[in-house]
């Protein structure tokens, strides 16, 4: 038996969500390890330059406390992600359905609540678009005709009795979201990163882009995903959205 952490990393909240519940996932169902949980000196995003940022983030995954900590043990040697995201990736589908990411999912969610009206089915839309902080091309380039086909496909095949209520989430000025603008539709731009995370989770569909952040809340969420083909592989029950070529263009 050993002891492993997650190697140090400064970039997004859900890239790093990510890199932690697949080392945890990893250790569980793959191997005898005991895993340690980092020590997380910062991360992307932080547009307000709020010194309690990185602590909110921290705290927002519950996932701390039910772990050891680094701030005692030194030379404590990380993962390989290139091990553990191919053994989650490759075998996703039970790795959702093990006790194992169960027990996570139930940690992770502990005194967060629904932000939306549960009158409605609510669509969360996570359109992943060029910032300051992110300059990635990749998966910021998908078009706007992407996520409004499946729009369309859901308006079109929805079949539950509560009436549909989507939401535009992303980042930049409300000119250049108008094509979404309907009256079943609300925009939700520029807003903490926690807020719109938490909506992504608890959406009952969520349309994913190219990006860790709503890739991990597609993960956790219990609802309908479409999914946004890019380096991370789906899970086997999750819809395809570029799949549907009648609707893209």
């Amino acid at each position: 038996m050993s002891t492993f952490t997650t190697n140090p990393r400064t970039d997004g909240f859900g890239a790093q969500l990510q890199n932690i519940m697949f080392d945890i996932l990893y250790t569980k169902l793959h191997t005898n390890n005991t895993y340690v949980f980092p020590d997380i000196k910062s991360f992307e995003h932080n547009y307000d330059k709020d010194p309690l940022f990185t602590q909110k983030l921290i705290d927002y995954m519950n996932l701390k406390p039910h772990f050891p900590n680094t701030h005692s043990l030194e030379n404590l040697p990380g993962y390989d992600t290139n091990v553990t995201y191919r053994f989650c990736e490759d075998n996703l589908t039970n790795v959702l359905n093990s006790n194992a990411f169960k027990e996570i999912q139930d940690i992770f969610f502990e005194n967060k609540q629904t932000p939306f009206n549960t009158d409605f089915f609510n669509v969360a839309v996570q359109i992943r678009r060029y910032n300051q902080e992110d300059i990635r091309v990749a998966g910021s380039d998908t078009p706007d005709q992407y996520y409004l086909n499946l729009i369309q496909h859901f308006r079109h095949f929805y079949q539950g009795k509560k009436p549909l209520k989507f939401h535009i989430y992303s980042q930049g000025p409300s000119s250049n979201y108008s094509m979404y603008l309907s009256d079943d539709t609300e925009l939700h731009l520029n807003e903490f990163v926690l807020d719109t995370f938490t909506a992504l989770v608890f959406a009952d569909g969520l349309i994913t882009s190219g990006s860790s952040f709503s890739y991990i809340a597609a993960i956790l969420n219990k609802g309908l995903i479409y999914y946004k083909r890019f380096w991370h592989k789906p899970a086997n029950h999750w819809v395809i959205g570029d799949m549907l070529s009648h609707l893209i263009k």
